[in-house]
């Protein structure tokens, strides 16, 4: 009997602790769920690197303080966590960085970042050197040359070996050539790895071609002053001799007797422009006044 009575005991108050306790339980089970945070990711801006530089860690991180993960969106290279691992070759590298939350926080928006991997530091080398030509004067003529090398070589065209001032770039332009221009071209290409000369580019430089138009000249009479008309191309003067038959020219005035009278135009050139190839032409001369032969 007093086991029993200690048993009815024992449940009455753990009963009256449930009373006791049944309100705070319940109060504590109400509270409500704490609403996420938001959180950014904070990626550094990353500077440029060679081909050949060695594994580097990426400066970034999640202002909530949890792991960010690391990407490559594109570009010669791998990620391992934070390690960056470039391949050994050139070109654009873009990484990106997520978070996607947990512990409280929401999943912060992705971030990308892009650099450039330059190609592994090498002495200059002359892959497409420079090709010359012959030109007439007052044409344009451009030399030019491919180079490569990191840094980029700085370059320097030649002529016959003295430097040309100004003449710095994958390019030379000269216009309008002149004979001057003529002679051997070169480019010194040097950066802080050494340097390297292209083969020379012979560039010959000629006098300028002309022509003559001299039209045939309609048949004349004995004696009558005949004016010759000719012109070159070159738009210097003209000059006329007798080539054969009786008669004289003066300036561009022929006077001849009856028969048959060839003239021919010349012109000479001078230090632009080459002399021009000869024409000739033949004229009728026919009897004077009464077919008589004038002196």
């Amino acid at each position: 009997m007093a086991t029993h009575a200690r048993v009815r005991l024992g449940l009455l108050g753990l009963a009256a602790l449930a009373v006791i306790l049944g309100p705070a339980a319940r109060s504590q089970d109400a509270e409500p769920t704490p609403t996420p945070k938001k959180q950014v990711i904070l990626f550094d801006e990353i500077p440029t690197h060679a081909a050949s530089d060695a594994p580097f860690l990426v400066p970034v991180k999640a202002s909530s303080g949890l792991k960010v993960f690391l990407t490559v969106v594109s570009g010669p290279a791998s990620v391992d966590g934070r390690k960056v691992t470039l391949s050994g070759l050139p070109g654009l590298v873009v990484l990106r960085a997520s978070q996607e939350g947990g512990k409280g926080w929401l999943a912060a928006d992705d971030a990308e970042r892009a650099f450039t991997v330059t190609p592994r530091p090498s002495a200059p080398l002359i892959v497409a050197p420079p090709r010359g030509r012959p030109a007439r004067i007052g044409e344009t003529v451009v030399l030019e040359v491919g180079v490569q090398g990191e840094p980029r070589p700085a370059l320097q065209w030649r002529r016959d070996g003295v430097a040309l001032p100004g003449a710095t770039g994958p390019s030379l332009v000269l216009n309008p050539v002149g004979l001057s221009d003529a002679g051997s071209y070169d480019v010194l290409a040097s950066n802080a790895l050494g340097s390297a000369v292209s083969p020379q580019a012979t560039v010959t430089v000629s006098k300028r071609l002309q022509s003559l138009m001299f039209p045939p000249v309609s048949p004349a009479t004995q004696g009558q002053p005949i004016v010759l008309s000719a012109s070159a191309t070159s738009g210097l003067p003209v000059h006329f001799e007798l080539v054969s038959g009786s008669g004289f020219v003066s300036g561009n005035v022929l006077t001849a007797q009856s028969g048959s009278i060839s003239v021919m135009a010349t012109q000479s050139g001078d230090s632009t422009y080459e002399a021009a190839f000869p024409v000739t032409q033949t004229i009728s001369i026919g009897p004077g006044p009464q077919g008589q032969r004038l002196p």
